[in-house]
């Protein structure tokens, strides 16, 4: 998969915009399901998902410390849930709305784990 992404079709925006609003309710299993379906079919879908997958799988490794330092701080660390909230709700929104635009997207502070292959 190398070069420029041709301009995606109607489908693949769709489906590139039920991949980050799923995420919102599944993690990254419902990104996970339809990246592993149509990713071989889509450069334009393993894309999205590929970055679906590397913010959803950030984010619980981020809720993981921080649920150990609540427990370790007896509650107190639990304030750190609410940034993890509100960057899983605007970063899927804006993502899911560049998908549907045609657009490539980049979550804001995803580890890169599963890189574009080359």
């Amino acid at each position: 998969m190398t070069g420029a992404l041709r301009v995606p079709d109607q489908e693949e925006r769709n489906l590139a915009l039920i991949m980050h609003v799923l995420a919102l309710f599944t993690g990254f299993i419902g990104p996970l399901v339809i990246w592993l379906i149509k990713k071989d079919e889509s450069e334009y879908i393993d894309q999205h998902g590929r970055e679906a997958l590397n913010f959803q799988i950030s984010l619980l490794l981020c809720s993981l410390v921080a649920t150990f330092l609540s427990i370790i701080t007896c509650g107190v660390g639990a304030v750190l849930f609410l940034p993890l909230v509100l960057l899983l709700w605007v970063g899927c929104f804006i993502a899911a709305m560049q998908g549907y635009k045609g657009e490539l997207c980049k979550y804001p502070l995803a580890l890169q784990l599963l890189k574009q292959q080359s």
